[in-house]
């Protein structure tokens, strides 16, 4: 409830300055106690000192970054999978199948959903649990993943990539988009 009170705040705020209306916080900072439910604000003086705002700036333009604090981003945080490259459609996974094409097809839906509706030869490899179930996998393998709408399997997907496994693939709106296109007959949720 925080975010959403502060952000329309900020929201007001912005109206205020567009139209030039109002008092805007301008030179005042505003103080919220969301236990107590007050508000308050407090003026602020200018530091003439200040490098970004004061009489002689010297901040006057954006910096990188990365490169002035010289920290690298783990690769982890680099290689997030592109959902382009690695999402097949409900009909292309379906002729996969059709055409007993071998690959290893993993639901990362929790028991609960996995007892609503599950595509044949899935294997039930939950989320929550699925660091364990990766050694019993094999990374030449051609893997493909899915859940309810898409999310959570390609959560998974990057952990695999993290592991090293190439041949990547998640069911592009998970089970609901089979349901809808492929099977109109299984159980929905």
């Amino acid at each position: 409830m925080l975010p959403g009170t502060i952000g329309l705040i900020m929201a007001t705020e912005t109206i205020k300055l567009i139209l030039g209306i109002g008092d805007p916080l301008i030179g005042r900072l505003m103080l919220y106690d969301s236990l107590r439910m007050t508000f308050r604000d407090v003026r602020i003086r200018q530091d003439p000192q200040c490098e970004l705002c004061g009489d002689k700036p010297t901040i006057t333009q954006l910096i990188d970054y990365q490169a002035f604090c010289a920290v690298e981003l783990p690769a982890a945080a680099q290689a997030e999978p592109d959902p382009a490259s690695v999402e097949v459609s409900a009909a292309e996974l379906k002729r996969i199948i059709d055409a007993g094409q071998p690959i290893t097809l993993l639901d990362v839906r929790e028991p609960h959903e996995w007892d609503i509706n599950r595509i044949e030869p899935a294997r039930l490899t939950p989320l929550s649990q699925f660091e364990q179930f990766i050694p019993d996998l094999n990374p030449q393998d051609d893997i493909y993943l899915y859940c309810y709408k898409g999310k959570r399997s390609l959560t998974a997907l990057k952990q695999l990539q993290e592991k090293g496994f190439k041949q990547l693939h998640s069911l592009a709106g998970g089970i609901d988009k089979w349901a809808e296109e492929i099977d109109p007959a299984m159980p929905r949720y």
